[in-house]
């Protein structure tokens, strides 16, 4: 009896390694786990057609092989190959992998792409992209090779504290 109430005593120690091992092994899991990086490989070359971009994309394919290992083969993906502005790919890699490969010679930075919310409720109205479905059929190409950059902060000039307008005050 003394016996099995002396282990007893050793069982809840037991519990809590247990449950601490577990937690342990979830989160060094967690820690590899892939996620979108963005490959910078420094400025747009002028590619020959589609024969230099394929040239280009078997490159990052090759990259992407060296660092990511054979029984993982099917992360050995592209997500996407930048050859307009600048020269680079993004794929879904883990914090070990992006370490590896940023030690290559032909890669400037490696970047995570984090997936961002809009916040924003007027920019559309600015715009004027409730038209834009009409002009479509007026520019059929008119939405190709575009890119536009807003930055909506949210302030309207009637707000009283900043707004040049003010009575009895000049506009600075």
């Amino acid at each position: 009896m003394q016996l099995c109430s002396s282990s007893m005593a050793y069982l809840p120690k037991l519990f809590f390694l247990t449950l601490s091992c577990l937690l342990l092994h979830d989160t060094s899991a967690a820690n590899s786990t892939a996620q979108l990086y963005v490959i910078y490989m420094g400025s747009s070359s002028n590619s020959n057609g589609e024969t230099g971009v394929k040239t280009e994309k078997s490159a990052h394919m090759q990259l992407l092989s060296s660092v990511i290992p054979s029984q993982e083969s099917e992360r050995l993906s592209l997500i996407h190959s930048y050859h307009h502005a600048f020269k680079g790919f993004s794929a879904m890699l883990t914090k070990e992998e992006a370490s590896a490969l940023s030690g290559n010679d032909q890669i400037v930075s490696i970047f995570r792409d984090p997936i961002l919310q809009l916040h924003t409720t007027r920019s559309w109205d600015f715009l004027n992209a409730v038209s834009a479905v009409r002009s479509n059929y007026q520019y059929p190409h008119g939405a190709q090779d575009v890119i536009i950059g807003v930055i909506d902060t949210g302030i309207y000039l009637s707000f009283f504290k900043i707004s040049p307008y003010r009575p009895n005050c000049h506009p600075q």
